[in-house]
């Protein structure tokens, strides 16, 4: 079941969509009369759309701000489904009558985002994707463990796997207003999706390097080595693409650095707006 108590501030309403399966609950903030471009925000693993908080005060007077409870998590109750999360993207789109959107996802959510602009091009004006997992692009060497953390929520210890999982370097927050915002979100995971597994879509270089939407690629400063070394390999394979190092950031750069996260969001999302009818540049051979 959803989780009972997970808190939302003011000025966030609350839409309902209707996905296979059951019902997507998503966070809006920002009023579309006032002419604020779309921007859909895709939460991490473990948490859910109040990571976004530092992005509503820092963005919400400029964007439209859709921050959906992903599958298994939050308020949420249609059932986990990560070959789904795509398509609920669009259906979340089409029910608010979104044409075309930024779209911007953090770690898992982040995978989510770089399968929609693999699938529905059309439909992006541009992509942001901070502490993405490639595993299909650099080799993996940043453990987790989910099968011990499947077995303890079958088991419903979930105090043992949420007391594990925050020691974890991806947990690490490096601010005092992230780490009460991860714990916040955390004490509400339920584990739901470990209980119904599925695979994360395929991003090879090769799938990667024929994104021709506006890409860019950031970690936070002291993120993992390997969440960074993915962000450089996706900025090199993308055609459109670019880097970005939030500083004094780990994992959770949106919080942990939230001006400058916002700032290099905004300033990219702006010049994508103003090349979108500009050809597709590719690189040169070295």
């Amino acid at each position: 079941m959803p989780a009972a108590h997970v808190a939302a501030p003011e000025p966030v309403q609350f839409v309902d969509v209707a996905v296979p399966g059951g019902v997507l609950s998503v966070a809006v903030a920002g009023a579309r009369s006032l002419g604020r471009a779309p921007l859909i925000l895709l939460h991490g693993w473990t948490l859910d759309h109040r990571m976004w908080q530092p992005q509503i005060a820092g963005l919400g007077q400029e964007y439209f701000l859709v921050m959906p409870d992903r599958r298994g998590c939050g308020r949420t109750a249609a059932p986990p489904d990560l070959g789904r999360e795509a398509d609920d993207v669009i259906a979340i789109a089409d029910a608010l009558e979104l044409d075309r959107f930024a779209l911007a996802g953090l770690s898992q959510g982040a995978s989510v985002a770089l399968d929609v602009a693999r699938q529905y091009p059309h439909r992006l004006n541009a992509v942001v994707v901070s502490g993405t997992p490639l595993p299909g692009l650099v080799a993996r060497d940043e453990p987790i463990d989910l099968d011990r953390y499947a077995a303890l929520a079958a088991a419903g210890d979930m105090a043992a796997l949420r007391a594990d999982w925050a020691r974890h370097p991806l947990m690490q927050a490096h601010a005092p207003a992230a780490r009460d915002l991860l714990a916040l979100m955390l004490a509400d995971y339920d584990g739901r999706d470990l209980l119904a597994p599925s695979d994360p879509p395929e991003l090879s270089g090769a799938v990667l390097g024929a994104l021709g939407v506006p890409l860019l690629a950031v970690t936070g400063e002291h993120d993992t080595a390997w969440r960074r070394a993915c962000a450089k390999a996706l900025a090199a394979v993308v055609p459109r693409a670019m880097h970005g190092l939030v500083p004094g950031a780990g994992h959770l750069a949106n919080a942990d650095n939230p001006e400058r996260f916002n700032a290099m969001l905004g300033a990219f999302l702006h010049n994508a707006a103003a090349q979108l009818s500009s050809p597709l540049q590719t690189r040169p051979n070295p």
